[in-house]
């Protein structure tokens, strides 16, 4: 089988600029930022945020300076979680995962073909659209073989809030008021729940998302970091490839405004606030000092391109190659986690980006000049936004360039995916989303070779679009789509 016989026919976003295809579009077209300022009170909405504070003349002051997220607005788990009871298993993380995937789903209008069933229970005829050796799905007016259905989420490590565990920890003080790690084990079998563990296992979402379904086929997890949810699309497709199914839904979820996460996972600087606070997210520009934080998750449905004829669905586009690439970045190396702005910091390796940029353009069959846009994955760091840039301007300098994050901060392992969706948008609209911020990329000084990105909608050109997912420790994924 060919990568283009191989479609995308939905897609569902739940973000900080938008939940479902249209408000997420209309957002990234027009260029309205999902960042926003916190302020020292915790407001029902943001009462999973965590605020940073420092020390002034001994009392705790809201850090100002990093006083930014880019949180969801206007999101309910109740709203998409059915049965609302498995509410109390999951997390935040795997509630937006379970959303953008049930979105993506109805997108692709894949509703009255589910939930999936056994083959002999199947109703209808059996359509002629299985290869060679391939058992038929049945979607003739009838259901989804069960076996013929997959789920590939993309995911992270989840973390819990501190105060879940806090009784437990308050059961190990002894009278001296020392803790005595040895009474954790019977402490905690008193103090937390027997469901605790479930709510953030990195392999619920896809888990939760294959039951609702009753999907039999290939389900797996991803936790790559931030290129999680490309390399789920490419597992996908590896599935799909070998005939071992004809649906999959691929989804990814991640924050980073976790406490938990934060005290323990940080190795990359945050950005200062700016004024307007939306331009606060601001990759590849000359004054970048970090990244925003931001939360969110996105989903997309790929099947066999003759699965959707025989639905009578156009495609949103073709995957017609992919590319995955490690090279150990000099920080992972040598074990040298930091967070500095020092250029010689060592996070990322600009040369498995070129690879990963190169080897899905090279299965694809297409040549830089071919290409009509490139979604970046900078978040504002400017040690990884100085190995993007060095990427692509080695590969192909000329092509306009995307960058989500400026609207969506950091989503952690969502964010490959967020790209990823943005790259669908581009397709589907035919139009290059602006970077607000383009004005302060270019660099005065002529050091820096600037990108081609634009504070205006441009037109795209040619139909075919990359997407590029990186990180710190050498990880680098891409994705090339096309009509």
């Amino acid at each position: 089988m060919k990568s283009s016989d191989l479609v995308i026919t939905g897609v569902g976003m739940v973000s900080s600029i938008g939940v479902g295809r249209q408000s997420f579009t209309e957002s990234l077209l027009g260029g309205v930022s999902g960042v926003k300022r916190l302020d020292g009170e915790t407001s029902e909405e943001n009462e999973h945020v965590t605020r940073r504070y420092r020390t002034v003349d001994g009392e705790a002051v809201l850090d100002e300076e990093t006083a930014v997220v880019a949180s969801l607005v206007d999101f309910d788990g109740k709203d998409f979680v059915k049965p609302r009871k498995a509410l109390k298993v999951m997390c935040r993380e795997i509630q937006t995962a379970y959303a953008a995937s049930q979105l993506a789903v109805q997108d692709a209008g894949l509703q009255p073909y589910l939930p999936a069933i056994p083959a002999d229970e199947s109703l209808g005829q059996p359509s002629r659209v299985g290869g060679k050796g391939v058992r038929p799905c049945y979607t003739d007016g009838g259901r989804i073989q069960s076996d013929r259905i997959g789920t590939v989420f993309g995911s992270e490590m989840l973390y819990g809030t501190p105060e879940e565990l806090s009784d437990a920890f308050h059961d190990c003080l002894g009278e001296d008021d020392n803790f005595y790690p040895s009474q954790f084990g019977n402490a905690a079998m008193k103090r937390i729940t027997p469901l605790w563990l479930l709510k953030y296992l990195p392999n619920m979402p896809a888990c939760h998302f294959s039951i609702v379904l009753n999907a039999h086929g290939p389900n797996n997890s991803i936790t790559v970091g931030d290129t999680s949810g490309q390399a789920a699309l490419i597992e996908a497709c590896g599935y799909l490839k070998r005939g071992i199914a004809d649906f999959m839904v691929v989804s990814a979820s991640g924050s980073r405004l976790n406490a938990t996460r934060a005290l323990f996972t940080e190795d990359q600087p945050l950005a200062k606030v700016v004024e307007p606070v939306s331009l606060s997210s601001r990759p590849h520009a000359m004054d970048a000092d970090g990244l925003v934080r931001g939360e969110g998750a996105g989903g997309v449905i790929i099947e066999r391109a003759e699965m959707a004829k025989a639905r009578g669905v156009k495609p949103i586009g073709k995957v017609t190659g992919y590319a995955s690439r490690f090279l150990p970045s000099h920080a992972f190396a040598n074990n040298n986690q930091n967070a500095d702005l020092r250029p010689d910091a060592g996070r990322g390796n600009p040369v498995a980006i070129v690879s990963a940029m190169r080897g899905a353009m090279k299965e694809a069959g297409v040549t830089a000049d071919q290409l009509g846009a490139i979604v970046g994955h900078a978040c504002g760091d400017p040690v990884l936004d100085a190995c993007e840039r060095q990427a692509i301007n080695e590969v192909a300098p000329e092509t306009p360039v995307i960058l989500p994050s400026s609207l969506l901060g950091h989503t952690g392992a969502a964010s490959g995916m967020m790209g990823l969706l943005a790259a669908c948008v581009t397709l589907q609209s035919g139009k290059i989303s602006p970077v607000p911020h383009a004005e302060g990329c270019v660099d005065a000084s002529g050091k820096m070779q600037p990108l081609n990105v634009s504070s205006s909608v441009r037109p795209l050109e040619k139909r075919v679009v990359l997407a590029i997912a990186h990180t710190s420790p050498g990880n680098a994924t891409a994705v090339v789509i096309e009509d």
